[in-house]
C-alpha cells in the first residue's frame, strides 16, 4: 500500500522546468508552481501531482484570504434601496429588467469594489 496521495490538477502551462498547476481544494481552487517531473499524466490523458509536491509548490497568485477584510459585506436594505431607486419593485420589473438588477447589486457593492482597487494598487506587479 502506498503512503502517496496523487492530487488530480489541471496544467495551466509548462514553462522551463516548471508547471503551473490548479487544483481544487475543498470548495477553493488553488495554484501554485511544481517542478515539471512532479506532473504525470494517466492513460486518459489526466495530470496528478503528489500532494507532497503542491504541498512544497511555490504558491502562485495574490492571497485574496489575506488580503481581504472579513468585513467585506452587502446589506440587505442597501440592496433593496438600489432596487427600489431603479424602479424594481416586483417580480415583472425584475424579469423584464436583469441588466437593471445587477447593476442595482453592484452599485450596493461599490464600497468593497472600492477597497479592493486600493489593494490591487499597492500589489506589485509579478514577472511571468
Amino acid at each position: 500500500m502506498s503512503d502517496y496521495i496523487d492530487i488530480p490538477v489541471k496544467v495551466i502551462r509548462n514553462k522551463g522546468f516548471a508547471s503551473l498547476v490548479e487544483w481544487k481544494d475543498g470548495e477553493r481552487f488553488r495554484r501554485t508552481i511544481v517542478p515539471v517531473d512532479t506532473v504525470f499524466t494517466d492513460s486518459s490523458q489526466n495530470s496528478y501531482v503528489r500532494e507532497s509536491s503542491l504541498t512544497m509548490g511555490i504558491p502562485y497568485g495574490i492571497d485574496w484570504d489575506h488580503r481581504l477584510r472579513d468585513s467585506f459585506v452587502i446589506a440587505g436594505s442597501v440592496v433593496a434601496k438600489g432596487l427600489e431607486e431603479s424602479g424594481i419593485w416586483t417580480k415583472e420589473d425584475y424579469q423584464k429588467n436583469p441588466g437593471v438588477v445587477q447593476q442595482a447589486v453592484l452599485g450596493a457593492a461599490r464600497e468593497i469594489l472600492n477597497d479592493l482597487y486600493g489593494i490591487v494598487r499597492t500589489i506589485p506587479t509579478q514577472e511571468e
